[in-house]
């Protein structure tokens, strides 16, 4: 839209200065923080693997979310030749199989200018928080306290209108065909990480790890029993100002399938049979998700809207998480449209 609006104008303005005639056009100005963001991990080196960097061009995502586990070679160099038309756009989370050995973690890290396997930045009204679940993430972790601190002063940015979280390992997972542990979702991270989700008002949290599709409804950490967290809204698809998060395992970019052998209670979507690509269709107040499968279709789609009101499918969020979303309307300023630089802390 962005695009045909611009090429209108141009033909308009040719038009008018070659006949001398005088035309109020107006501003354009809506479309200054809309972006996409395309999020997938579990990639591989094949046939498929190219369908998803298709996928992801047909769509023109302004950045790429990769959630581990990329070549699953010793060496990196297959992964990186398929990602050649989006690797500018792409931004890492390391997974088990980048972990294998030091020169092989060393050889992501440094393609994409990394000293940690933990860091955020912002990029236009959004910031990333980027886990590393192949090191200590305990209560009380370097990592934990960066997490803490990290979202604290995101949450009360007026310039941020949303947080999203990834990691590789899922937080929760539906029960699968994938025989290690890992795969069952995490305790840990559950416990330790989604009241601090809650606290600071996260929004979505993507995982891979899992070779399938998985997408919770919104919901919050239960104190009285944590595995299984509330639900705050039934909604299959549209949540207005919802408590919680909506947590997603995009671990669909190409190398396998993990079956599905049950459905948790709080997961909204799941498929095991389409490789694909969740793809985020971003702007101050509206968050549309979907994802796309490598042949086109849409298999899951739902969104996220942020309002004063507190009227719709959910409760109406915590205040800061209002604060977000209602503060500072005016377009950004063209130094902020690009991505900032990484913050890496200790």
């Amino acid at each position: 839209m962005r695009r045909l609006a611009t090429l209108v104008i141009s033909l308009l303005l040719s038009f008018t200065a070659y006949f001398g005639i005088q035309i109020l056009i107006p501003q354009y100005s809506a479309a200054a923080t809309d972006l996409t963001i395309s999020a997938v991990g579990d990639w591989g080196c094949n046939s498929n693997t190219k369908k998803t960097v298709s996928n992801i061009k047909d769509k023109s995502a302004d950045l790429v979310l990769a959630l581990g586990d990329y070549s699953y070679q010793p060496s990196s160099k297959c992964w990186f030749d398929a990602i050649k038309p989006i690797d500018s756009k792409t931004k890492i989370n390391i997974g088990n199989h980048e972990d294998d050995t030091k020169k092989l973690l060393n050889s992501y890290l440094n393609h994409f200018g990394l000293s940690k396997q933990y860091y955020s930045f912002d990029f236009k009204n959004v910031h990333v928080l980027t886990m590393a679940t192949q090191l200590d993430y305990k209560s009380g972790s370097k990592q934990f306290n960066f997490v803490k601190n990290d979202l604290e002063k995101a949450s009360q940015d007026p310039k941020i209108k949303w947080i999203i979280v990834n990691l590789h390992r899922p937080i929760y997972a539906s029960p699968n065909g994938c025989s290690a542990s890992s795969c069952e979702g995490s305790k840990t991270l559950r416990d330790v990480y989604h009241p601090l989700f809650d606290k600071y008002d996260v929004d979505l949290v993507l995982a891979g790890h899992v070779h399938n599709y998985q997408r919770s409804f919104p919901i919050k950490y239960n104190d009285d029993k944590p595995s299984k967290p509330i639900v705050t809204s039934s909604n299959k698809n549209n949540y207005n100002n919802p408590e919680g998060e909506i947590y997603a395992i995009v671990g669909t970019g190409g190398i396998s399938f993990y079956s599905l052998d049950g459905k948790l209670s709080f997961m909204a979507s799941q498929q095991a049979i389409r490789f694909g690509v969740l793809h985020l269709d971003i702007t101050d107040k509206k968050l549309e998700a979907s994802f796309h499968e490598n042949g086109g279709s849409v298999r899951d789609q739902f969104s996220i809207t942020k309002s004063t009101s507190s009227s719709g499918t959910s409760s109406s969020s915590s205040s800061s998480s209002a604060l977000r979303a209602s503060s500072n309307p005016s377009p950004f300023s063209p130094s902020s449209a690009s991505m900032k630089p990484f913050a890496l802390f200790n």
